[in-house]
């Protein structure tokens, strides 16, 4: 079993805030290196991974690559029927 730690400002240390997916619900985890791509986990492996629970840490809503991408392709049509 995983001991969980509250890092800085309620999130990992360096950070304030904690990005998860508003549609999937899927955790944006940490980059290995600058240039690498986002990484979306799951919340349980996110606590796993990093030894702290989500549960009273701020969370921020965004999409997560393959929501976003579903999105765009739902409104693309409509915004293309919208314009003049």
């Amino acid at each position: 079993m995983a001991t969980f730690r509250q890092g800085v400002n309620g999130g990992l240390p360096g950070t304030s805030l904690i990005a998860m997916c508003c549609v999937c619900g899927l955790v944006r985890a940490r980059k290995a290196f600058a240039g690498d791509p986002d990484r979306w986990v799951t919340k349980r492996a996110y606590e796993h991974m990093y030894g702290m629970r989500l549960v009273g840490n701020p969370v921020t809503h965004t999409y997560c690559s393959g929501c976003h991408t579903d999105f765009m392709q739902r409104v693309r049509p409509t915004r293309q029927t919208l314009a003049p």
